[in-house]
């Protein structure tokens, strides 16, 4: 005996009833049919809808501690995950990170009416050093191990020896 089931079963027959869920494993929504051919950047539109989010957040997915990195259907048959049950979704937030051009100083440090490019703390670490004295800008500043020399190096190439207890150069620049 044959069951004609009509043009929508086969594509219930493509999705997987699903569960996305918190780190915590508190469930997000109810579960869902979602489509096989579903991978990480429809559900991450997804989780940011559900969620309310005005920014639109990375989220990585995981499904048994293993993250889905490829479509929903093709990692279920690489992994051999059964679709007889709910398969639970974790979404996870991933940091965001926002490089901004370095257009000014957002500080300064006495003695100095420029950008500061070098700076390096003493061996013992009780004194910082920053470059300045120079008739270039000062690309490196050094330490002796000791801490009893300091040395800094000038764009033009001119390195210049300094006593750093009374902060005055000594000797002339070499170059």
């Amino acid at each position: 005996m044959e069951v004609d089931m009509g043009e929508g079963s086969s594509e219930l027959s493509n999705n997987v009833m699903c569960q996305l869920a918190d780190p915590e494993g508190t469930p997000l929504g109810v579960s869902m049919y979602l489509p096989q051919s579903v991978g990480p950047k429809e559900l991450q539109q997804m989780v940011n809808k559900l969620l309310d989010n005005e920014e639109k957040l990375p989220y990585a997915f995981y499904i048994s501690d293993q993250e889905l990195v490829i479509q929903l259907g093709d990692y279920l048959q690489k992994n051999k995950i059964s679709v007889e049950k709910v398969v639970t979704i974790v979404y996870q937030p991933q940091a965001v990170f926002r490089i901004r051009p370095v257009n000014r100083c957002s500080s300064t440090i006495a003695g100095h009416t420029e950008a500061v490019l070098s700076v390096v703390f003493s061996p013992d670490g009780q004194q910082l050093a920053s470059g300045s004295g120079h008739k270039n800008w000062v690309l490196c500043v050094a330490w002796s191990p000791d801490g009893k020399h300091l040395v800094s190096g000038s764009k033009s190439g001119e390195l210049q020896c300094w006593d750093p207890r009374t902060g005055k150069p000594s000797g002339n620049p070499l170059t």
